[in-house]
């Protein structure tokens, strides 16, 4: 019963953070470049039930019933006798069956995609094997049939955890917020006609000078300062492939290599990046971006275009999040009533039945 009682109530705690988030895209539905947020749920370790008194002898756990499929550098290993041992949190975690990679630093692990589809690397768990971590490298991997892990055909680990006797299942206790993630799809183009709006035409940012190094944006509604110095709204300097972007003349274009062109002459190019790692990125703002505190750029090829006379506006749908809103609402709900029928039946069973 009170198991049921941590699944209700973790499912409304999350279910809470996931309401003020959809609520914060619902308010800047109008701002521009703007970029929803979503909240990634994941359920606690599964963590392995075990008889307290006596020895439980349960002898169905065996490696039979193994089978592994590799596709793409990916592995979907399934042991639905036994369990794949991984790493957890707070303890170690337990599954039938779990998807796994080589990671950046050679073991074998769960992999982790953010919001954007992208391998988040470092953030999977990783996989146990008889002798602990199982370290591949750069190593070809197969399985077999009983769950031997072989490199270059040699069997050096087995994957597959037999627990002890007295090991009856496994149970959870719910959900859990992992994290709140942007989503950097691209929103609507809007023409303006004004020289100094850019807008990025796939994908990519801007960089700006912030108060303490680069910021990144798509909020292109730029403009020139007294000092004739192409600057945001909020004053902040563009940068350009030479450093700050002077604007001296009457006729200001832009085309769609972001070159600077000034009274019919190249004086800059607007610096604009790729960011590979997007999901180390944080907000500043509603519309800026900076790396988190140890992270640095991982920056890709540039492809996209600037369009000069059009700004970005948010890629968050009134409809879409006016939905997920009452749904959310009504899931809400739906824990809370079933938080209070077993708080009900607690005290039943606490001031009624004991009294008997």
């Amino acid at each position: 019963m009170l198991r049921g009682m941590y699944t209700a109530g973790s499912a409304m705690l999350a279910n809470s953070r996931r309401i003020d988030v959809v609520s914060n895209n619902l308010a800047n539905i109008d701002t521009i470049a703007f970029k929803k947020d979503q909240v990634l749920v994941e359920s606690f370790e599964e963590v392995l039930l075990q008889k307290q008194n006596g020895s439980h002898q349960n002898n169905n756990y065996t490696t039979q019933g193994f089978s592994s499929e590799n596709y793409d550098g990916r592995y979907i290993v399934n042991a639905p006798n036994a369990f794949i041992k991984l790493d957890g949190k707070s303890t170690y975690n337990y599954s039938h069956s779990a998807e796994l990679y080589v990671d950046d630093e050679g073991y074998l692990s769960t992999f982790y995609k953010d919001g954007n589809g992208s391998i988040y690397p470092n953030k999977g768990q990783r996989v146990y094997g008889q002798n602990g971590y199982i370290q591949v490298g750069d190593q070809n991997l197969e399985f077999d049939d009983a769950g031997n892990v072989l490199l270059n055909g040699q069997v050096v680990d087995n994957i597959v955890y037999l627990p002890t006797t007295n090991i009856i299942g496994t149970m959870g206790y719910g959900i859990q917020v992992e994290r709140t993630e942007t989503l950097f799809e691209q929103g609507q183009l809007e023409r303006t006609d004004y020289a100094f709006d850019l807008a990025i035409d796939g994908k990519g940012f801007f960089e700006i000078e912030g108060p303490s190094g680069p910021i990144y944006t798509r909020d292109g509604r730029f403009k020139m300062n007294e000092f004739g110095e192409l600057v945001t709204s909020e004053n902040f300097k563009v940068n350009g492939l030479n450093g700050t972007i002077a604007v001296d003349g009457e006729n200001f274009q832009v085309n769609h290599f972001g070159e600077v062109i000034v009274d019919g002459v190249t004086v800059d190019k607007i610096k604009t990046v790729q960011i590979d790692n997007s999901y180390d990125l944080e907000k500043l703002g509603s519309s800026y971006y900076r790396f988190e505190a140890g992270r640095e750029l991982s920056e890709g090829e540039f492809t996209a275009d600037v369009r000069q006379g059009y700004i970005e506006k948010s890629n968050a749908s009134n409809l879409n999040e006016m939905i997920d809103l009452m749904e959310l609402y009504r899931n809400y709900e739906s824990n809370q009533r079933m938080l209070t029928a077993y708080d009900a039946t607690l005290d039943k069973a606490v001031n009624q039945i004991g009294r008997v």
